[in-house]
């Protein structure tokens, strides 16, 4: 091998270490990012208990169904014990995420004015993120995605809202 030769090698040699570093390093600060945000998303978990029991709550506060002049706002967990019970109303699924700020809001606003609900409506709290197969049936790809069900559980509506009012105004009669 001459001299031009070893010095070519020498230089792809340079090149290929230098870039397996840079790779390497954007790998562990990508791997750092994931597991802040995973971080994040776990104590913000831990907050998604804390709205649910203020969808309960506020659900509480109302009065009894039958003669209640606003319509109900309930975790997934809680329409599924009793579905009967939200049969006279329209059903829709909010699919809310506890790590998802905009969803975060919505909740909030829901909870703060849940008088404002229409008294034929249901709006169910799921989680986007555990309940894969109800994502999979209506197609959800994006938390505060709004699905309007009727009673077989066809969808008859859907759309994305980024806050309380947009929420409301995509409910079909």
């Amino acid at each position: 091998m001459n001299k031009k030769s070893m010095i070519i090698v020498a230089v792809i040699v340079s090149l290929l270490l230098i870039g397996g570093g840079v790779s390497a390093y954007t790998n562990n600060q990508k791997q750092a990012e994931k597991m802040a945000m995973e971080k994040d998303a776990m104590a913000k978990e831990s907050a998604m208990t804390k709205d649910e029991v203020m969808v309960k709550d506020a659900n509480v506060m109302q009065k009894d169904d039958a003669m209640s002049k606003s319509g109900s706002y309930v975790t997934l967990a809680d329409y599924n014990a009793d579905p009967s019970k939200y049969a006279d109303s329209k059903k829709i699924y909010f699919f809310h995420a506890s790590w998802c700020p905009v969803c975060q809001d919505i909740d909030k606003e829901i909870v703060a004015n849940t008088s404002k609900l229409p008294a034929n409506v249901t709006f169910i709290k799921t989680d986007f993120d555990s309940s894969t197969e109800l994502r999979q049936k209506y197609g959800v790809t994006t938390q505060y995605t709004f699905v309007q069900v009727d009673a077989d559980g066809n969808e008859t509506a859907q759309w994305t809202a980024n806050s309380f009012d947009k929420a409301l105004a995509g409910i079909k009669s």
